[in-house]
């Protein structure tokens, strides 16, 4: 332990200077807003308005393009980063954990684990990227980059213990205070940072939708119902009928049965019934006549007769 005690020493001294920490706690899913959230810190640390950015990871999903946007964004203030995996009993799995390899510090809680950095990624090409990012992070930190890509490639786990051993983290604590202690951080300059302080992107109901409609769950279930729903239009498509004259001819039969129930002149008394009279062609349903009268009837031209040519006799 006595190696530790330098090592956290020299993080003192180190850490002296800051005279504000921010606190975040990443402790649900690594999504955009946790991003938005993590940039406002990034911002205030680089125009000076904070010293330090605490991350306190008990992580253990995400969102790719999250994590490599917070991953940007954390690099350019990495040296003032601290990430700790606690309280006990916490984990930094899946894309948490590049976020705690990106910190300048890592220190880990007795009885935590961090690792299985790419579970859910299955394609080889993806898995080769990731493990280099991680190969990178874990050489600028001056960290065991092996080891670390071993995280992504093979999703080992490792121990708090086995993680300071193989140079994996840089800090063992027992608890959230003995880590103020070890790194002379001052609680009374501890600022927690919660989305609740960010109306904007806590109640946005665009980014709620998108978060909604980009979840890999969520878009399978809802190909699966489009798929269901051609399927079924195209079955019904292939079953219906088709019609034929004979369906067009019995269906103006219909209408005109229809038409013969529905006439209130069916119900006259046969005596008032005029001969050749139907309800069809009442006097009540025959259109009145013009109100003009020609003045002569048209006639179609006279036929042209032919005449008879003369005949011309030789004597």
């Amino acid at each position: 332990m006595a190696g530790m005690s330098i090592f956290s020493a020299s993080f003192a001294k180190t850490l002296a200077v800051s005279s504000e920490v921010i606190l975040i706690r990443v402790t649900s899913t690594i999504d955009y807003k946790l991003a938005d959230l993590v940039a406002s810190a990034v911002a205030a640390v680089e125009q000076g308005d904070a010293g330090k950015l605490l991350l306190e990871i008990d992580a253990n999903s995400g969102f790719y393009a999250p994590t490599m946007q917070l991953v940007d964004q954390l690099s350019s203030i990495r040296e003032n980063v601290i990430a700790y995996v606690g309280p006990a009993g916490a984990s930094s799995s899946s894309f948490s954990t590049f976020l705690a390899m990106v910190s300048g510090v890592l220190a880990m809680n007795a009885g935590t684990a961090i690792g299985n950095a790419a579970s859910g990624v299955n394609d080889v090409p993806s898995v080769n990227y990731l493990a280099g990012v991680m190969q990178s992070l874990a050489i600028i930190n001056g960290r065991n980059a092996p080891a670390a890509a071993q995280m992504v490639t093979a999703n080992t786990q490792y121990s708090a213990d086995t993680a300071y051993s193989e140079r994996v983290c840089d800090l063992i604590v027992s608890s959230y205070e003995g880590l103020l202690t070890a790194l002379n951080l001052n609680p009374a300059n501890v600022v927690e940072m919660t989305p609740n302080q960010y109306p904007s992107t806590n109640s946005d109901v665009a980014y709620q939708m998108l978060k909604f409609f980009g979840d890999p769950l969520v878009l399978r279930c809802l190909f699966v119902l489009l798929a269901a729903l051609v399927m079924v239009n195209l079955l019904l498509t292939i079953l219906r009928p088709r019609r034929s004259k004979l369906d067009d001819a019995n269906r103006a039969i219909f209408e005109l049965i229809r038409m013969e129930v529905l006439s209130p002149d069916v119900y006259r008394p046969m005596n008032e019934v005029r001969l050749n009279e139907t309800a069809l062609h009442t006097l009540q349903n025959t259109p009145s006549p013009p109100a003009f009268r020609m003045s002569r009837v048209p006639t179609h031209p006279p036929d042209r007769r032919l005449e008879k040519p003369i005949e011309v006799r030789k004597r």
